[in-house]
């Protein structure tokens, strides 16, 4: 997001939590015990607001999707980790720790495409377009679906494609409540089983129902050769 997050198809049990102040990094686990030989899914979410950006609800976003995964079918296989402030030297370690199956970034993107990190300052940094989409190649083999939620991200979101089976972005700057809205019912369809497809339809969808004009600008990319349509994450 510039001001906002957005996110885009080019298509043809109890909880628990722990927070670690550090490298900033915080995580938080959604549902219960897990199911004999269920291997959990591994849920990323980066966050990124630098001090000279506007100021995002980054945190409501992350409690959206925690509360829409404990709410859905298949809570008990959901593990939602995060990272928040972001610098490019966490991206890596966060792909090689967690080996997440989902990647949701939130946060600030220029209308040039490059999502806006932070430096050892805190102050934005950009992010080489394909710089990013070659980590995503080359320590990204267990994800199967990347959510930039963030402004003008359409392009990364192409780019991150080529390895990645399917990749949300947007086409433009989008508002908070939007932004919200999308993630709260993409992951609710995750959680229920649905396909990438079925989540990002029913993520517009929530847009829509809400009365907000942006329902067009998150976009789905999918990877040559794949159907988004049977990419099942639960």
């Amino acid at each position: 997001m510039t001001d906002n997050p957005t996110p885009s198809i080019t298509v043809g049990g109890d909880a628990s939590g722990q927070i670690a102040i550090g490298d900033t990094v915080t995580q938080t686990q959604t549902g219960n015990a897990q199911g004999a030989g269920e291997h959990p899914i591994t849920v990323l979410f980066w966050a990124a607001n630098p001090v000279n950006t506007t100021q995002l609800r980054l945190d409501e976003e992350i409690r959206t999707i925690d509360e829409r995964l404990q709410a859905s079918e298949h809570r008990d296989r959901f593990d939602l980790r995060s990272q928040w402030a972001v610098r490019h030297s966490d991206l890596s370690e966060g792909l090689l720790r967690y080996r997440p199956e989902v990647v949701h970034f939130s946060g600030h993107g220029d209308p040039e495409g490059l999502l806006l990190f932070e430096d050892d300052d805190g102050v934005s940094q950009p992010m080489d377009i394909e710089a990013l989409a070659d980590l995503f190649r080359i320590a990204g083999e267990q994800v199967r679906c990347v959510v930039f939620n963030a402004c003008y991200s359409a392009d990364q979101a192409s780019a991150v494609a080529a390895s990645i089976d399917c990749v949300v972005g947007t086409t433009r700057a989008i508002e908070d409540p939007s932004a919200l809205a999308f993630a709260a019912g993409f992951y609710r369809a995750l959680g229920y089983g649905q396909s990438v497809q079925s989540a990002f339809d029913l993520g517009r969808n929530e847009i829509s129902l809400a009365g907000y004009a942006d329902e067009d600008v998150p976009q789905l990319h999918a990877k040559q050769g794949v159907d988004a349509a049977d990419v099942h994450i639960a």
